[in-house]
């Protein structure tokens, strides 16, 4: 039978054992095996175009959150960004990376300081450059930055400086992409905030296939940026985030489909434009999980000629692993402190004194029970 010292070393190596089993499932293991669930995407070699397409990573800042524990919130959200890219990365290899927006959480209000932070701790979470393995099986990738108003301001009517505008470009849009190769791709960066797009080579542009790039959506709501974009522009696709949601919209029918499921939607680009008359619109959810959204996910589109397809790359539910953490840390705590009152109750504490008693006066239990018969 254990003596109580020998239970108390197995009960503590049980739980640091555990604790271990936990950390070393929900920090690293999680996100290889919620990698399985993603849907690939096939395309004959040398003829698509792989796209990932990232909304809405806001980065927390260090205005709005000042509480004890906003440092581990930042690091904890930084770190889920940073592992589910590299998976994201590594498992669709892609020839451009589109960030659609709202790649800050306080951007529009950080001081030049804090700003400059923050742009470091982006391009730590989201780099490639460091990996050999990224250069071998996409040379020639390309990145888009869009500003969200989270970026630069802008939402519900809010005052967009020109001081937010400039640093936003230097610090992310120098090297943008505006034409991809020998795809005839070109993007278009529409901002809904300044009502405005690019449009630098209007001629050449129905020799293209036409991606819009916008952080709000655009073909909900009309107006007269709307109008200028299907005039102007005369997009076969637009990606979107701002919502922190997964749909699907067309216009001018204002269809509206919730894109939840896991599984790969094809569209014939072409055939939309040409014969529906019709245009399209993909909305990308948020890759954070401190949105407050419970479906988190990196959209992934491939394109072959004017033939798109699209999934998105569900994420693991962080909130899920620390609610866990939570009741781990209550239940292990509990175990130890139920154990701790049981080898000092007083019953026990009692019960040795009497032992000491015995052995001092050189007698026994027995011998006193049977001398007082």
């Amino acid at each position: 039978m254990l003596s109580l010292r020998s239970f108390n070393k197995l009960l503590h190596r049980c739980l640091l054992f555990l604790t271990f089993i936990l950390i070393c499932f929900s920090e690293i293991i999680i996100y290889h095996v919620n990698r399985c669930s993603w849907q690939q995407i096939g395309c004959k070699v040398g003829n698509c175009t792989r796209i990932l397409l990232i909304a809405d990573p806001q980065l927390l800042g260090l205005t709005y959150s000042k509480t004890l524990y906003s440092g581990l919130a930042r690091f904890d959200a930084d770190r889920y960004l940073r592992q589910t890219f590299k998976q994201a990365l590594a498992f669709t290899k892609p020839h451009i990376i589109c960030f659609l927006g709202d790649l800050m959480d306080e951007g529009n209000v950080a001081s030049p300081e804090e700003f400059k932070s923050y742009v470091k701790r982006f391009q730590q979470i989201y780099r490639t450059d460091d990996d050999p393995r990224f250069k071998l099986f996409s040379p020639y990738y390309q990145r888009v930055h869009i500003p969200g108003d989270n970026d630069i301001g802008g939402e519900n009517g809010e005052y967009i400086s020109n001081l937010n505008v400039r640093r936003f470009e230097e610090a992310f849009t120098q090297e943008d992409i505006f034409d991809y190769g020998d795809n005839h791709l070109r993007f278009f960066k529409i901002n809904r905030m300044l009502l405005d797009f690019t449009n630098p080579d209007r001629s050449n542009n129905v020799k293209h296939l036409r991606i819009g790039l916008s952080h709000a959506p655009i073909l909900i709501g009309g107006g007269p940026l709307l109008r200028a974009v299907l005039k102007e522009l005369d997009p076969h696709i637009i990606f979107s985030g701002h919502w922190h949601e997964s749909r699907i919209f067309t216009h001018p029918d204002t269809k509206v489909v919730n894109f939840y499921e896991p599984g790969v939607r094809h569209f014939d680009l072409k055939a939309i434009k040409e014969q529906q008359h019709s245009y399209l619109e993909i909305m990308v959810p948020t890759a954070s999980y401190r949105m407050g959204k419970t479906k988190m996910g990196i959209g992934y589109a491939v394109l072959e000629n004017h033939d798109l397809s699209y999934t998105v790359l569900w994420l693991p539910n962080r909130f899920v692993f620390l609610l866990i953490y939570l009741f781990w840390i209550l239940f292990a705590a509990s175990m130890l402190l139920v154990f701790r009152m049981m080898t000092r109750c007083p019953f026990r504490t009692g019960k040795r004194s009497m032992h000491y008693d015995y052995l001092s006066n050189g007698t026994s239990p027995e011998s006193q029970h049977m001398e007082s018969k």
